[in-house]
């Protein structure tokens, strides 16, 4: 009798909140055996697919199921979680489902290829027209950037899928700065109506579609709002007339934010923005970034596509730019540099603090009484590195510098 009403809530409570659909190939393809220009193999915890050798024609390659049975009422989302570690491996992934009538729907993602560990890409698969009922045919093609061809190598390359899950929403974690210190390694977030380059040296570069709604949309990670109130973002605008930030949350557009930044940067600005002011910013948030060009002359609010973002640093944090980020001018160079870098400020240094990747303290010094400090670095292992810089007004500001061989 226990088991009766114990089997009976569980279904009441899955039938409430949405029972997401999994499949984890743990010593099984789980359905997912309809393969183009794929040799697949079945793990303990994971499945390999591998490309048959390419002749210099053979592209795209794919593997498909037709027995799903996803309820399109309890799920919008596909999460793929997948390992691409081959350099020469895929950089594009297309989710498609079968239209109501002919044809397929297309959904797209960047991907990284190089890797040394598991991955998740969530992908919205959700449509007016086509996403409904129960859907059993799915196919993820594998393609490269922009959706062109990806040929494949004369030399076999392995991809190990982990998970295959269908969710009402992205599973996330709690994450609040994002410092984009790895290379092609994007932290989660996605392009919309634009590209995504790198993370190379540290700057994450997003290039937006001319006359469209280009966002960045962090797919992975959510924030704690009862945590944190504001963010902090550093970038460098290379638009000459996108003029805008919105953030939105949980996808929620009529209680979006919108911020003026400056156009045509000559370096990276700071930017500190109160979120706070949203009714939607509240709970685990997962947060979208559009750039606008808010008097754009064709279509008012897209992006004018004249420009690049590079973004250095996105920190969600409890303090304002009062205490913090407040230079109203810093510059490092040469950046990247070999042997040293000059550090220059408008008013005289009281202190300068050099961190490495891990955080450690590398260099520190007080008081130069100088609004220019030059710092030898040519001991300095190669990699990434913060330098912090407080003025005798204690402002304060933080640059990133590369340290080259």
């Amino acid at each position: 009798m226990i088991k009766i009403i114990l089997s009976t809530l569980f279904l009441l409570c899955a039938s409430y909140f949405g029972m997401a659909q999994t499949f984890d190939f743990n010593n099984s393809d789980d359905g997912w055996n309809i393969l183009t220009y794929f040799t697949q193999t079945t793990n303990i915890t994971y499945m390999t697919l591998t490309t048959v050798p390419g002749d210099g024609t053979l592209k795209n390659p794919n593997f498909a199921t037709n027995s799903a049975g996803v309820d399109t009422s309890t799920s919008s989302y596909i999460g793929i979680t997948l390992k691409n570690s081959d350099p020469n491996g895929p950089t594009y992934l297309r989710i498609s489902y079968p239209k109501q009538g002919t044809g397929r729907v297309y959904k797209n993602i960047d991907i990284t290829n190089g890797d040394t560990g598991f991955k998740t890409y969530w992908i919205d698969l959700a449509n007016p027209t086509h996403w409904t009922g129960t859907i059993n045919d799915f196919k993820i093609h594998f393609k490269n950037a922009g959706n062109s061809n990806y040929i494949l190598p004369t030399n076999p390359v392995n991809i190990d899928v982990d998970k295959i899950e269908f969710a009402i929403q992205p599973v996330t974690t709690e994450k609040h700065v994002y410092e984009f210190n790895v290379d092609n390694d994007p932290e989660g977030w996605q392009a919309v109506n634009g590209t995504i380059s790198g993370p190379s040296n540290g700057i994450f570069t997003f290039s937006p579609y001319q006359n469209a709604f280009a966002k960045i949309k962090q797919m992975n990670y959510h924030v704690d709002a009862s945590q944190y109130s504001r963010v902090h973002i550093t970038l460098q605008n290379l638009s000459t007339n996108d003029d805008e930030i919105r953030f939105i949350f949980n996808g929620d557009v009529p209680n979006a934010l919108d911020f003026p930044i400056t156009t045509s940067d000559t370096g990276f600005v700071t930017y500190d923005f109160d979120l706070s002011a949203s009714s939607a910013w509240t709970g685990n948030v997962m947060v979208t970034i559009a750039f606008r060009d808010q008097d754009n002359p064709n279509n008012p609010g897209q992006s004018s596509g004249t420009g690049d973002f590079l973004i250095d640093r996105i920190e969600f944090t409890n303090q304002s730019g009062v205490d913090d980020n407040t230079l109203s001018f810093l510059d490092v160079y040469p950046n990247p540099a070999s042997n040293y870098i000059k550090v220059q400020t408008q008013n005289p240094i009281a202190e300068i603090t050099i961190y490495d990747i891990t955080g450690k303290t590398v260099y520190k010094q007080f008081n130069t009484g100088r609004s220019v400090e030059q710092i030898n670095i040519s001991q300095y292992n190669p990699g990434i590195y913060l330098v912090k810089v407080k003025d005798v007004n204690h402002h304060s500001s933080t640059h990133k510098f590369v340290k080259l061989r």
